[in-house]
Formats: C-alpha cells, structure tokens, sequence
C-alpha cells in the first residue's frame, strides 16, 4: 500500500469512534431489543456525544448496517463460501458449510437477531431485510447447482435450496446450542451429518414424505 493510501490519524479516529458506536449498540440490542435502544443509550455505552453518533451514521438504521459490515468481516463467509464452493467431493463440500453456518452462528447470531427484530418493526429495515434473504436465496441456490448430479434420488434442485436453508435456520441453532446446550462441535457435525443425509446420500430411494411434497408451483 503506498503511503499515500494509508489512513490519517482523524481517519483511523474516525473508524475507532464508529467501531465503539457499533459495539455498543450490538450489546444494547442484544439484551434490550432494537426498538428500546435509543441513540442517547447508545452513546452513554459507548462513551461518546449522541450528536457524534448522528454526525457519524446518522441513525440506527446506518449503526445496523455497520454492524451487519462487521458480521461479515468477522465470520469470514466470503473466504468459507470460496473454499466449499472449490471442494469437489459432495460430502467435504457439505461439511464445509456446515462449517460456514457455525462460524457465522458463532460470531454473529445476535446481528441476525437484532435485524430480524429491526425488520418487524422499521420499514425501511424490512425492505432492506428482503433484499437480504433474497441475496441469500441465490446464494443457497448456487451452492446447490454445484452439487448437481450428487443430489439424492428424486430431490430437485429447488426442494435441495429450500431443505439447505431450513437447516442453516440460525433458530436451529439457537435451539439446540442456546437452549439445548448443544457445544457448536456437535451442532457442526450433526448438521454435517444431516446435510449428507438429506440431499446427496448415495441410492437414496425417493422416500414418501417427498413424493407427497412434489415440487414448488
């Protein structure tokens, strides 16, 4: 990087200020809920001015953004995307995101919360929260074309997206890790395990909850 690209030190100041902000608002949200989290709280957390939160994001809406900038840079979901997406062999490849789906779960399950939260509650954040699903949809969607030919007997590739995002549901692993006390090795090899089971296993006769299911209108 040439000198010239380095941040300044009001630029790095600048980013530290935010990070706190960010930080703050994720624990308030996270034990309070997204609508009770005001600004001025947000502030007091976070040791800073409530015009300096307004000056630096504006909102909350802009805070949940950075924060959801953070969930991805922390999980590291676009290099696990890259490296299953790589894998040849069906099974590593599923187990990869089965890996994929515990980090992000690990590092960033109360970010999904809060904008979940923020969603039902905020238009402008639904709308935003579509956008996101949807973006996640395509995503499932091409994960499963790269298993083409692995899937089981009589699974579409539609049905094969669908099942793939009702097991990565961050409920599911709020069940059974949170609630159940599940530690997340397990919770990664039982989804491992069910994924294989469920969409690539070898010889697999098409069973008959899925011929009553047939396929999407």
């Amino acid at each position: 990087m040439a000198a010239s690209d380095s941040p300044t030190y009001r630029q790095r100041q600048a980013q530290e200020t935010k990070d706190r902000v960010i930080a703050a608002a994720r624990k308030l949200m996270a034990v309070n809920g997204w609508a009770p989290t005001t600004i001025n709280s947000i502030a007091a957390e976070a040791g800073v001015a409530p015009q300096t939160i307004y000056a630096a994001f504006g909102n909350k809406r802009a805070i949940l953004h950075g924060m959801r900038q953070a969930m991805v840079r922390d999980s590291k979901i676009p290099e696990l995307m890259a490296q299953a997406a790589a894998e040849s062999d069906a099974s590593r490849r599923l187990g990869l995101w089965a890996r994929l789906v515990r980090q992000q779960m690990e590092t960033s399950y109360d970010i999904i919360s809060i904008h979940r939260q923020a969603a039902a509650s905020d238009p402008q954040v639904a709308a935003e929260y579509r956008k996101v699903l949807d973006n996640r949809a395509r995503s499932f969607t091409k994960f499963i074309d790269g298993l083409d030919g692995e899937l089981g007997a009589g699974l579409d590739k539609s049905t094969a997206s669908d099942l793939l995002w009702c097991f990565s549901n961050e409920e599911i692993y709020r069940e059974l890790v949170q609630e159940r006390g599940w530690s997340a090795d397990r919770y990664e090899k039982w989804l491992t395990a069910t994924l294989i089971a469920q969409l690539i296993t070898p010889g697999m006769a098409k069973p008959d909850w899925l011929s009553a299911l047939g396929t999407r209108p």
